[in-house]
């Protein structure tokens, strides 16, 4: 695992992983930003740049939900990033589907490293999907998700990216 991640503003958190169990490790990533039109997107490895309809609003309170001290012992939290919002414009999906992302922080161990997980489902032509294979980040370097966290509510507040 790299924890690298960009300088940019906005949130920029990258990791090396397998997306599919037996396979080659790559870089995987998520990102929450603001384009130069003013429009906050998300963006993830394989899925490509989508709207983000809570602008900035929604992307302080990922933010903040990311910077929370996590408890002690063994942990799951969840953040629903994008709820069943229609997409339009990426690459990778149909126009119209509506996609919900969830983000999930915890420890699955006392004493374990956190984990992070994104998960991917939604409904494209009135068909369900689910992406059974979810990002994830198995050793998740805190340091580094607070850093790229800070930088999120930085952008947040002033409007940048």
């Amino acid at each position: 695992m790299s924890g690298k991640h960009d300088e940019k503003p906005g949130f920029r958190f990258g990791w090396r992983g397998s997306h599919y169990p037996g396979q080659p490790v790559e870089e995987l990533w998520l990102a929450v930003g603001q384009d130069p039109d003013g429009t906050w997107c998300f963006d993830a490895y394989f899925i490509g740049r989508t709207t983000l309809l809570g602008g900035a609003p929604r992307a302080a309170a990922f933010a903040q939900w990311l910077l929370a001290s996590p408890t002690e012992g063994r942990y799951e939290k969840e953040f629903m990033l994008v709820d069943g919002e229609p997409q339009s414009g990426s690459r990778r999906l149909t126009d119209g589907t509506r996609l919900t992302v969830e983000l999930l922080l915890g420890r699955e161990e006392a004493s374990g490293p956190e984990y992070l997980q994104v998960l991917l489902s939604g409904e494209i032509r009135n068909l369900a999907f689910e992406v059974c294979a979810p990002l994830e980040c198995q050793q998740l370097p805190r340091a580094e998700l607070e850093a790229a966290a800070a930088r999120l509510l930085t952008s947040c507040n002033q409007g940048l990216f």
